[in-house]
C-alpha cells in the first residue's frame, strides 16, 4: 500500500528563500562532512607526527647520552701527571697546596697561609706616647727599633714610623720607610705579607698626596707582581687588593673569566673536601660566580706524597664543543640540545621548549639534565606540512566544486521553476479563455437537445443522438477546463475552501448517482456501499471533495474494460473516515504508484494502450485531500484492479 501524505508543497509556490534553504540542506551536510573528515585526517596525521617526533627525540637522547658520556670518560682519565685534555682546566688540592693546570691560573689560595706576625709587644708603651700627643718621642723610639736585627721588630718599627710620618705630612720620609718595609720577607700583618701591605701603602700615600705619575708607576709594578702571584692571598684579601689596584691604575685587571672560575672552583673543592661534604657522584654541575661549570674529581694517592684531590673543570666553551659533537653524531637537524642543572638552570645551549624531552641525571648518569626540543625542520615535519597543504587544497577544491555545482544547479532549477510557473500560468490563461465559449456552447447544446422543430422521423432521432453526444463532450470539456483552473489556483495557493460539516455518505451517494448517469450508456455499473447513514461526519468543501471523487470514478472507468463495475464505499478508518473507490481494471505497477500523483504524469501502460488523459486527475485529488489534512492510500495489483482510498479526519 502506498500512502501519499498531505505534507508536500507544490513547486509553483516555492519561493527563493525555500529554494535557498533546500540547497543549504542538500549542500551543507556533505560539505560539513568533508570538512570534518579533513580535520580528522589532519588531527590523525598530527598525532602520528607527534609520535614520530617523540621517537626521534628518544633516539636522539640515546645517541646524545652516549656521546657526552664518552667525552666525560676521556676527561675523567686525566691525572695530574698527564697532559690535560684540550679546553679543560685542572686542579689539584692537597692539605698544603692548591695547583692549577695550566700552571699559575689560580688567582688566590683557598685559605690564608700562616705567617709570623710582626712584633707588637715592644711598642706598647711607645704607642701610648704616640696616641697621647707625643708623636715625636714615639718616632725616635720607632727609629731606634727599626735598626734591630730581628725582622719582626724591624717590620713593626718601620710600619709605625711610616704611619707617624704620614700623619705629619712627611711624605718622602713615610715613603722611604714603606720601601724599607717592602724589602722584608716572611712577616705578616694580620695574616697579610708585610711587603705586600707596604707596597699597597706606598700607592695609598702617593694617591692621597696627589702624585699621580709616581702612583701609576708604582701601581703597575704592584699589578705585575700581584698577577704573578708573588704573594699568597686568600679570596677576601685578593678581591680587596684587586679593587684598589684597578682604582690606582684606572683600568680593569687583565684576567680572564676562566681564571676567576678556576679559582672559585678551587675554593669550592677546598671547602667541600675539608668539611667532607663533596657529593658522592664525583660529578657536579654548578654555578660559580654566576658562571656555569662542570666539575669532575677523584682522589690520587702516590707512594711519596699525601693523597690529593684531582679535579677537572669543564668550562662552558668546552661543553658547547661536546654538545656540537653530540648533535652531529645523533641529532642532525631533528632536535636542539640544551644542558641544565638539576634545579633547571641553563648550563649550555638555548632555553628549551616547554614540551622538550628531558632526561635527568639518574636516567643518563651524566651530571646534567638533558633537554631535547624538536626544531620542526625534520623531513617528517616537512612531509606533514606538505600533506597538510595538499589536504587543505583538496578540501578547498571540493568545497569550491560543491559551491559552484550548487550555484549552477540553483540556476537550472530556478529556470525550470520559472518555466513551470509560465506553463501553469499559460494553462490557467488558456483554460480561462475557454470558459466563455464553452459556456455559450453549453447553452446552445441544451437548446438543441430540447427541441429542434423537426417533424418526427429518422432524421430527428439521428440529430438527437448527435446533440446528446455534443452535450456530453461539452460537459466533459467544461469539467476539464474547471479542473485546470482549480489546479492552477491550488498550486498558487489561491483556491478558496468552503469548509462545512457534511455527511460523507450523502455526498458520495450523490456523486456516484450523477456519475452513474454519465456512464450508464457504456454498461458501467457504480456499486455504492455505506454503513449507517448520518452517523459519519467530516468538515470539508463538498464541491471540491465531490470533484476529487468524480476524478477517481472517471479514472476507474477509464482504465477498466467495458462493461465493468466500480465499487464505492464510505466507512471508518484508523485515521478518520475513508472514501474508497475500487475498480477491476489493469492495475498499477509498483514502480509507478508514487509518480502518478504528480501533475502531467501518466502510467506507461496507459500511454501504450492510447487511453486518453491529461495526467492532472490524481494530482488534483492529492491537492484537495492535502487541503483537508488527509492522505490518499493506494492498493493495486496488476491485472486485478486498484483501490484508491481518501482518508480524511473525522469532524
Amino acid at each position: 500500500m502506498v500512502r501519499i501524505m498531505a505534507a508536500r508543497r507544490s513547486w509553483g509556490e516555492t519561493s527563493r528563500i525555500r529554494l535557498f534553504v533546500m540547497f543549504l540542506v542538500v549542500l551543507l551536510p556533505p560539505a560539513a562532512t568533508l570538512i570534518w573528515l579533513g580535520f580528522g585526517l589532519l588531527e590523525r596525521d598530527r598525532i602520528l607526527q607527534t609520535q614520530r617526533e617523540i621517537e626521534i627525540m628518544e633516539a636522539a637522547a640515546e645517541a646524545t647520552t652516549r656521546s657526552l658520556a664518552q667525552s666525560l670518560v676521556e676527561v675523567e682519565r686525566w691525572s695530574a701527571t698527564e697532559p690535560l685534555p684540550e679546553g679543560a682546566l685542572g686542579i689539584s688540592v692537597s692539605s698544603t697546596d692548591v695547583r692549577s693546570y695550566p700552571a699559575g691560573r689560580i688567582l688566590w689560595t683557598p685559605w690564608r697561609p700562616p705567617l709570623p706576625e710582626y712584633a707588637s709587644q715592644p711598642f706598647i708603651n711607645t704607642e701610648k706616647d704616640e696616641y697621647q700627643g707625643n708623636p715625636e718621642s714615639a718616632l725616635r723610639v720607632y727609629r731606634e727599633l727599626s735598626r734591630s736585627t730581628d725582622s719582626s721588630v724591624r717590620a713593626g718599627a718601620l710600619l709605625r714610623a711610616a704611619r707617624v710620618e704620614s700623619n705629619q705630612k712627611k711624605i718622602d720620609r713615610a715613603l722611604e720607610d714603606y720601601r724599607s718595609l717592602a724589602a722584608i720577607r716572611g712577616i705578616g700583618v694580620e695574616g697579610v705579607p708585610v711587603d705586600f701591605s707596604a707596597r699597597k701603602a706606598i700607592c695609598g700615600v702617593l694617591s692621597d698626596s696627589g702624585r699621580k705619575q709616581e702612583l701609576h708607576e708604582q701601581a703597575r709594578k704592584l699589578e705585575t707582581d700581584f698577577l704573578a702571584r708573588r704573594w699568597a692571598l686568600d679570596r677576601f684579601d685578593w678581591e680587596l687588593a684587586a679593587k684598589q689596584i684597578e682604582q690606582w691604575t684606572d683600568r680593569p685587571l687583565p684576567i680572564s673569566g676562566d681564571q676567576k672560575t678556576l679559582s672559585s672552583a678551587a675554593q669550592w673543592l677546598w671547602e667541600k673536601s675539608r668539611s667532607e661534604a663533596l657529593p658522592p657522584s664525583n660529578r657536579q654541575s654548578l654555578f660559580l660566580d654566576a658562571t656555569p661549570v662542570t666539575l669532575l674529581w677523584h682522589t690520587e694517592t702516590s707512594q711519596n706524597q699525601a693523597p690529593q684531590l684531582v679535579a677537572v673543570l669543564i668550562p662552558s666553551a668546552l661543553l658547547q664543543t661536546w654538545m656540537k659533537r653530540a648533535t652531529e653524531a645523533g641529532l642532525a637537524k631533528e632536535a636542539r640540545l640544551t644542558l641544565l642543572t638539576s634545579s633547571g638552570e641553563l648550563l649550555a645551549g638555548e632555553q628549551p621548549y616547554t614540551n622538550a624531552l628531558r632526561r635527568n641525571s639518574v636516567e643518563t648518569g651524566l651530571p646534567w639534565v638533558l633537554a631535547l626540543s624538536a626544531t620542526g625542520s625534520s623531513s617528517a615535519a616537512a612531509d606533514f606540512a606538505a600533506r597538510r597543504r595538499l589536504l587543505g587544497a583538496g578540501l578547498a577544491t571540493i568545497i569550491l566544486l560543491l559551491g559552484g555545482s550548487g550555484y549552477f544547479l540553483w540556476r537550472v532549477i530556478e529556470r525550470e521553476l520559472a518555466v513551470a510557473r509560465l506553463q501553469t500560468e499559460f494553462v490557467a490563461a488558456v483554460s480561462h479563455e475557454f470558459r466563455t465559449p464553452l459556456t455559450s456552447l453549453s447553452h446552445v447544446t441544451e437548446l438543441l437537445e430540447e427541441d429542434d422543430g423537426l417533424p418526427p422521423g429518422p432524421e430527428k432521432e439521428r440529430r438527437k443522438t448527435f446533440y446528446a453526444a455534443l452535450g456530453r463532450n461539452t460537459k466533459r470539456l467544461h469539467r476539464l477546463v474547471e479542473s485546470l483552473l482549480d489546479f492552477s489556483r491550488m498550486e498558487t495557493a489561491r483556491k478558496p475552501w468552503n469548509l462545512q460539516s457534511i455527511d460523507p455518505g450523502a455526498l458520495v451517494a450523490r456523486v456516484a448517482s450523477e456519475f452513474q448517469k454519465e456512464v450508464e450508456s457504456r454498461g458501467v455499473q457504480i456499486e455504492f456501499a455505506q454503513g449507517q447513514p448520518g452517523v459519519l461526519s467530516l468538515r470539508a468543501d463538498a464541491a471540491a471533495l465531490g470533484h476529487a471523487l468524480w476524478n477517481l470514478l472517471d479514472n476507474a472507468v477509464k482504465y477498466s474494460p467495458e462493461p465493468c463495475a466500480v465499487h464505492v464505499s464510505v466507512g471508518l478508518h484508523p485515521h478518520g473516515i475513508a472514501i474508497s473507490v475500487r475498480d477491476e481494471g489493469m492495475g498499477i505497477p509498483a514502480i509507478e504508484r508514487r509518480d502518478i500523483f504528480r501533475k502531467f504524469v501518466r502510467g506507461k501502460k496507459a500511454s501504450q494502450l492510447g487511453i486518453k488523459g491529461t495526467g492532472l486527475g490524481l494530482a488534483l485529488v492529492s491537492h484537495i485531500v492535502e487541503a483537508h489534512g488527509g492522505a490518499v492510500e493506494l492498493e493495486s495489483e496488476e491485472g486485478k484492479g486498484s483501490t484508491f482510498r481518501l482518508v480524511l479526519p473525522a469532524a
